[in-house]
């Protein structure tokens, strides 16, 4: 199968995000956005990324956003394979050719529940909306700070993703060698939480092929 992003996203709602390496780990953002159960006693683990604004295209948006949260700017890197995931129909993503000349790292579709209304004003309305992972990278002399809606980053080497995931909190992260920016008032026994839909749950595992992973750099590691 072939796609393209650039087409798929013309006049279509859509996210974009990065899996960003920087010093040989990968940057998450906290957040405080958390079901009502959950509120003073976990932190939402994101990806680098966000909803777009009106005009702008998919790779602007995933640069934007990247800036905004971390603090920084990035380069965005081609990725060597791209996945294209149905988010209600399919487990796991499947590989395409995509035709862009900076091609992510994974598309998702998402059905949306009310595809008659947009997410904002000046923002496309449809019935699916497009989630695209880009591969990132910060230079080493790059300062990463958390942006205005971002509790803190998170710094963790990629093979500890599968333990952070199932539930680890601020201090066992901390001491299994993550490092945290900003969050200086985080409780240490606040448990990490990821949404069971979150895409970061999708995207991450694919740092696991050597392609990609020496793609931002982490070739010695996978």
């Amino acid at each position: 199968m072939r796609i393209d992003l650039a087409a798929l996203t013309a006049g279509a709602p859509f996210r974009a995000g990065v899996l960003l390496v920087h010093r040989d780990r990968l940057v998450l953002t906290l957040e405080d956005d958390l079901p009502t159960e959950l509120t003073g006693r976990a932190v939402r683990v994101k990806w680098v990324g966000g909803g777009q604004e009106p005009n702008e295209s998919v790779w602007d948006c995933a640069l934007r956003e990247a800036h905004e949260e971390v603090g920084a700017a990035v380069d965005l890197v081609p990725a060597p394979v791209t996945y294209l995931h149905d988010a209600e129909e399919a487990a796991e993503p499947r590989r395409v050719d995509c035709d862009d000349p900076d091609p992510p790292l994974l598309v998702e579709r998402i059905l949306r529940p009310n595809p008659d209304v947009a997410d904002r004003p000046g923002v496309p309305a449809g019935p699916y909306l497009y989630a695209a992972t880009f591969l990132a990278f910060a230079g080493d002399a790059a300062e990463l700070r958390p942006g205005d809606d971002v509790q803190a980053l998170l710094l963790v080497h990629p093979e500890l993703w599968p333990q952070l995931e199932v539930g680890m909190d601020v201090d066992e992260t901390l001491r299994a060698g993550a490092e945290l920016v900003g969050g200086d008032r985080l409780p240490p026994r606040a448990r990490l939480w990821v949404h069971p839909q979150a895409t970061i749950r999708v995207a991450v595992p694919l740092l696991r092929e050597r392609a990609v992973a020496e793609a931002v750099g982490l070739g010695a590691r996978a």
